[in-house]
């Protein structure tokens, strides 16, 4: 009987955990500045409200129009750089808030893009509380 129970609470629990997703195959680390300076977010996929807000990152990305604008003349200091992680593979972005706008490249990219969300978007996604 014991093994039985035994047996019977090891196939509930593998029941249970095949339907959990790794949080961490969702990340993201925003940090002020191009260096490892002053780290704003750390974010992973552990609740829903969290998988959202990293999705909104990545959507700043996916929705940007490239610019014609040599490399050299992205910002000597840009503000923010973001990395993403998704399904194991890394994205590293450097972003500049342009005014109205915020400008990025990737860093294995010599293309700089324009994001469709607007600065003021980007500091209300970056300041929510989680």
């Amino acid at each position: 009987m014991k093994k039985a129970c035994c047996a019977l609470l090891f196939a509930l629990s593998l029941t249970l955990l095949t339907g959990c997703s790794s949080p961490d195959a969702l990340q993201l680390d925003l940090s002020q500045g191009f260096g490892s300076q002053l780290k704003l977010l750390h974010l992973n996929a552990s609740t829903q409200e969290r998988r959202r807000r990293i999705q909104d990152f990545h959507a700043l990305l996916e929705n940007a129009q490239p610019l014609e604008k040599d490399l050299s003349l992205f910002a000597y200091y840009p503000d923010y750089r973001l990395e993403l992680l998704r399904d194991g593979e890394r994205v590293t972005v450097v972003m500049d808030v342009n005014g109205e706008f915020v400008d990025f490249h990737y860093l294995d990219e010599d293309v700089i893009y324009r994001s469709a969300l607007s600065a003021k978007d980007l500091k209300k996604l970056i300041h929510q509380y989680s």
